[in-house]
C-alpha cells in the first residue's frame, strides 16, 4: 500500500498522461451521463492539479478514483489506471 493520498495519486496519475491524453480525459469528463455531471467552465483550460481538485471536490475522493479509473480506461490508459489504483491503495 502506499503513502499516497488519493488526490496526490489522481494527480500522479494525470501526470503521467500525455498532452493529447489529457485532452481526452478531459472531454470524456464532461462527456460523462451519470450524475453528477462536471460543467465545462470546471475543465477547460485548468491543469492537471485543477483537475484533480475537480474530480475530488465533484466526487469526492473514493468516487473520484472510480471515475478517474474508468474514464483512463476509456481512453486507452489501462496502464496508468491500474497504477493509480495500485497507489491509491486500491489493489483491486
Amino acid at each position: 500500500m502506499s503513502d499516497k493520498t488519493i488526490k496526490l495519486a489522481l494527480v500522479s496519475a494525470l501526470e503521467d498522461i500525455s498532452k493529447e491524453d489529457f485532452e481526452k480525459f478531459c472531454h470524456q469528463l464532461l462527456d460523462r451521463r451519470e450524475a453528477p455531471r462536471v460543467k465545462r467552465n470546471r475543465v477547460e483550460n485548468k491543469s492537471r492539479l485543477q483537475i484533480a481538485d475537480v474530480l475530488v471536490s465533484h466526487f469526492t475522493e473514493e468516487g473520484a478514483l472510480g471515475v478517474t479509473v474508468d474514464l483512463l480506461k476509456a481512453i486507452g490508459c489501462s496502464n496508468e489506471a491500474e497504477t493509480l489504483v495500485t497507489e491509491a491503495g486500491g489493489g483491486n
